[in-house]
């Protein structure tokens, strides 16, 4: 089932590209930034790519807060200024709610249907059986 899921998942969301100006203090390795978008489902798992624009960092996700979209990096150089470009998924079916509960109930019927379908099987060959 997890080519249904992913395509699922990827029917559901869109990636956003946001690019942030950063200046870090002599001392100070992480910096906030506001995301356009929310996250998919407030996930920080949504968030694809993080890349910066100097060699020596490495941004991390730390913290992120839903109401506000605040997001803070870690791993990046001190008293440095750099580009910051954070590549995340957001909800493509905003507005959408049937479709939305469709996409949301799709893996399970694909359970079902296969779970289902060789015990109707078996059942069809034994019930034909007795007559």
């Amino acid at each position: 089932m997890l080519p249904i899921t992913q395509a699922i998942y990827d029917f559901r969301t869109d990636v956003q590209t946001d690019t942030f100006s950063s200046d870090t203090a002599p001392g100070q390795t992480t910096e906030n930034v506001t995301l356009t978008q929310e996250l998919y489902s407030d996930n920080l798992s949504s968030i694809n790519n993080i890349l910066s624009s100097i060699s020596d960092d490495s941004p991390v996700v730390a913290s992120y807060n839903a109401s506000t979209r605040l997001t803070g990096i870690s791993g990046l150089s001190d008293n440095t200024t750099r580009t910051l470009t954070i590549s995340y998924d957001v909800d493509a079916l905003v507005g959408s709610g049937a479709i939305s509960d469709l996409a949301d109930k799709v893996p399970w019927i694909w359970l079902i249907i296969f779970a289902l379908f060789p015990v109707t099987a078996l059942a069809a060959m034994f019930i034909r059986r007795d007559r």
